[in-house]
């Protein structure tokens, strides 16, 4: 409890809403207490508040220019709504094309979809403005001058702590990894969860995957910007550290039910790598916090110990058992060894990195290579145009949001609601292209604003003191913007008892005040939710088969770089790791995209079992993949035989027929089912001939010793790319099968 309100505190989001905080209350203390006229130092706050979303991490450049187009939209908004709001119907048009237009601009990525929302909060708040004292253009001017003295504070703020924000990048994927080995650990035991489990493993690498994004970026531009440094340099260590124990867990799947059959009645076997992961969990939650506290990890002698306990167990589990007749349980236990150990070496890497990392710099200085794993963004026109169609979430979302801001506006006027622009904020607030998300809100959000309504009642009744409400309201307004991303049920509370503290400043009537902020609440959370429900609905089942054609070329690509590597025998390039990425990347969005479909209604879930399929197909397709491409870098392997390459152009173009399906065009590179047969009966003969030989080398005894070691790798090479070819190549016909299956019940359902 206290570390987890300790990190809050040092928190960049906490850092943040201390340095908004600053920005807004600064103008309004100078404006009373100096001018005696608080409208300018409200306007100016109002300014810093449309802006304060858009100060996230990234290249200042980027940012600057992030920030500086949101003032822009935030004055004119303003501007436009100001005078707008004295005609009723020139009001609800007004309304209506101003919040699509800006809505739209999400289209751009996540920068710019924070940029929109400041719009749209300049939007919605200039109904509860009053231009008394100042015209609506002096009003705009002051909205577009707090903007600005947002801006130098922000970027001053910056400045003076740059590292807060990729230190607490690294913990919260440093704490996200030891989640995703922990449900690894528990699909060893936990035989009833498994499939609840595996969905959970799905959910985490898609987080993960974008965790990885956003620190390759950060790091990268910092490098760009700095050169390599001793600290940049400590961090790319361990980002790469990460990436590493992502592929290297997905490179060694596990057969659950194999396992189950082999040690149903030995499961003191298998216990132990349990107690290993768990190890491994707890010093990795112990990594991410001391990287915010800025201290040196302390390494785990545990870890050490467990891994030669399981050594020894494996050994006396050889000694019982015939090996001759049961060797596959065996094997399959030292090969999770293997792969537990690789993990344990990478946590001490990362140990090594954050303790004994000297300034002899080996890393190079930021590279065109570097500039490729910056994923560019289009800003151009065509990005626009070509969302312009009802195939584009994001357009769905624009228009949906533009027709129920204006209903929700009609209802709190018709019902003569106290302030009715708060039905608007709930709607802004709640609302997200995809049902699960503005599900998840509208409850948070619900029960967030009841409980905060409750507590600030309690507060209010007992306490009678406007200064205590100012100080109060300053506070918990400073809350609810530091907890907006980490827990957003929190996030509502705050704001609650923020507004109601804040109308309790400056009215008796505080009472009437938390009551229609409660209706309010409810009313713009289920006009989101119906909304989202009927009008436009985005369901995942219309857009997943983009994210599925997305993996395909991932794997396309991936695997054609793994082949030209077992080729050249060269050290892993750039377009290595760039087809390694896209890849991963692409199963991550595809988890991500499964995953906010499983929270759909079930009528809404169509062709639901051939798309957990083809998800299912496609992430052990990768872990395969992986597992292959892992071998190929990191052993010494001999010359590439026809029958690989036979198998390889076959995968290549299985893959390329299933993105051939998903675009309704015909299938051109069909299989020769005899040449797969040769090339299978190839590679197995090839692999027979080798253990012979070895069985014949074994009984020349000591002076054969430096060939058996030769023959030891070679027999591991063909046996793996026996087994990963002849699997990835049926992988491949089955994604085919399922694609088909999913296209014919698409077709029926028509």
């Amino acid at each position: 409890m206290f570390d987890a309100l300790r990190r809050f505190f040092i928190s960049a989001d906490f850092y943040k809403s201390l340095t908004f905080s600053i920005g807004a209350l600064l103008p309004i203390l100078i404006s009373e207490f100096c001018y005696d006229n608080a409208t300018i130092g409200f306007a100016i706050a109002l300014g810093v508040f449309y802006n304060s979303p858009t100060n996230v991490a990234g290249s200042v450049r980027h940012r600057t220019y992030g920030m500086l187009i949101a003032i822009c939209l935030t004055t004119l908004a303003t501007l436009i709504m100001g005078y707008a709001v004295f005609h009723l119907w020139v009001l609800l048009s007004v309304l209506g094309c101003l919040t699509f237009l800006i809505s739209y601009l999400s289209v751009f990525g996540f920068r710019a979809s924070l940029v929109s929302f400041a719009g749209l909060l300049a939007v919605v708040i200039s109904f509860g403005n009053s231009y008394v004292q100042v015209s609506v253009l002096e009003y705009a001017l002051l909205i577009g001058a707090g903007g600005v003295w947002y801006l130098f504070l922000a970027s001053f703020m910056n400045y003076i702590n740059p590292r807060m924000y990729v230190e607490e990048l690294l913990s919260d994927t440093l704490e996200l990894t030891a989640k995703y080995l922990e449900v690894r650990a528990k699909l060893l035991t936990e035989t009833e969860q498994r499939e609840q489990l595996t969905k959970q493993l799905f959910d985490y690498q898609a987080q993960l995957s974008e965790k990885h994004e956003t620190l390759r970026a950060v790091i990268l531009t910092k490098r760009q910007k700095s050169g390599v440094s001793n600290r940049i340099r400590r961090k790319l260590l361990i980002f790469i550290e990460l990436v590493d124990m992502l592929e290297l867990a997905i490179a060694n799947p596990i057969d659950y039910q194999k396992l189950d059959e082999l040690f149903k009645d030995r499961q003191e076997q298998i216990l132990p790598f349990v107690d290993l992961i768990l190890e491994m969990v707890s010093q990795l939650d112990y990594i991410s916090k001391v990287i915010i506290r800025g201290e040196k990890p302390k390494s785990n002698s545990e870890i050490r110990f467990l891994l030669k306990k399981i050594r020894t167990s494996i050994d006396a589990y050889k000694e019982k058992i015939d090996l001759e007749n049961h060797s596959e349980g065996f094997y399959i236990l030292v090969h999770l060894f293997e792969y537990q150990a690789e993990q344990a070496h990478k946590i001490k890497a990362i140990e090594r990195a954050l303790t004994v990392i000297s300034g002899n710099n080996s890393l190079k200085s930021f590279t065109t290579e570097d500039a490729k794993f910056l994923t560019p963004q289009d800003y151009g026109f065509n990005k626009l145009k070509e969302n312009f169609s009802f195939k584009s979430s994001i357009f769905r979302h624009s228009l949906r949001l533009s027709i129920v801001m204006v209903v929700g506006f009609l209802v709190g006027e018709l019902f003569s609601f106290q302030n009715p622009y708060w039905i608007l904020i709930t709607l802004l607030v709640i609302m997200r292209p995809s049902y699960g998300l503005t599900k998840k809100r509208m409850q948070q959000r619900v029960v967030g604003t009841l409980i905060g309504a409750v507590i600030a009642l309690v507060v209010v009744l007992l306490i009678q003191n406007t200064v205590v409400f100012a100080v109060l309201a300053a506070l918990t307004l400073a809350l609810a913007l530091a907890l907006v991303q980490l827990n957003y049920r929190i996030f509502a509370v705050f704001l609650t008892l923020h507004i109601v503290f804040l109308y309790a400043v400056y009215s008796p009537d505080v009472i009437h005040a938390v009551q229609f902020r409660v209706i309010d609440t409810l009313v713009g959370a289920a006009l989101a939710f119906l909304s989202n429900l009927f009008l436009f609905p985005a369901w995942e089942f219309m857009s997943i088969e983009e994210s599925v054609e997305k993996v395909l070329k991932g794997n396309c690509s991936y695997l054609k770089q793994i082949d030209e590597t077992y080729h050249t025998k060269k050290e892993i390039d750039a377009d290595y790791k760039l087809a390694r990425k896209q890849a991963f990347l692409a199963i991550g969005d595809l988890n991500a995209a499964f995953q906010r479909m499983t929270q759909e209604p079930k009528s809404r879930q169509k062709y639901f079992d051939k798309i957990y399929e083809i998800v299912v197909s496609s992430n052990t397709f990768l872990s395969s993949l992986a597992s292959l491409g892992t071998f190929v870098r990191t052993h010494k392997t001999t010359t590439v035989s026809v029958s690989v390459e036979t198998f390889v152009e076959n995968i290549l173009g299985n893959l390329e027929n299933g993105i051939a399906l998903l675009q309704n065009k015909k299938m051109t590179n069909l299989n020769a089912e005899e040449e797969i047969q040769g090339a299978l009966s190839s590679l197995e003969k090839k692999y027979d001939a080798l253990t012979k030989d070895y069985d014949t080398i074994e009984l020349k005894g000591a002076e054969a010793f430096a060939t058996k070691e030769n023959l030891v790798g070679e027999i591991q090479e063909a046996k793996l790319v026996l087994e990963q070819m002849s699997y990835l190549f049926t992988l491949s016909k089955n994604m085919i099968n399922q694609i088909k299956e999913y296209q014919l019940e698409k077709q029926e359902d028509v």
